[in-house]
């Protein structure tokens, strides 16, 4: 819980100073726009490091080292499936996106009013 909490803090810092750099000014039509774009990127990283840990895409890079067996100077057990590269889980990417969307969904339906 502490690491979703500094997560969103350090986002919602990087949406303000996004929205000072780019010299707009402090409205919540600027917020929605920037807090948008660093929630659907985290949404995105998190659902691509999702479905790469899943092992969708280990029977592709398999029939493919079978495939280019020839050209291949590894074995195929000395070569990592890509699910097994990934390290973390996705699960703060996804959270801390979710949450940063949701924020954006509220100010959004404030701003509509």
């Amino acid at each position: 819980m502490k690491k979703i909490g500094f997560s969103l803090v350090i986002i919602q810092v990087l949406i303000f100073v996004t929205i000072f750099f780019r010299a707009e000014n402090l409205s919540l039509l600027s917020y929605i726009n920037n807090s948008f774009i660093y929630g659907g990127v985290l949404l995105f990283f998190g659902l691509w490091v999702f479905v790469v840990r899943t092992g969708v895409f280990d029977i592709f890079t398999i029939s493919m080292r079978k495939a280019f067996k020839l050209k291949s100077t590894l074995d195929d057990d000395e070569m990592r499936p890509p699910s097994e590269a990934l390290g973390f889980s996705s699960s703060l990417l996804l959270t801390t996106g979710a949450v940063t969307m949701l924020i954006m969904g509220i100010c959004l339906m404030i701003y509509s009013f």
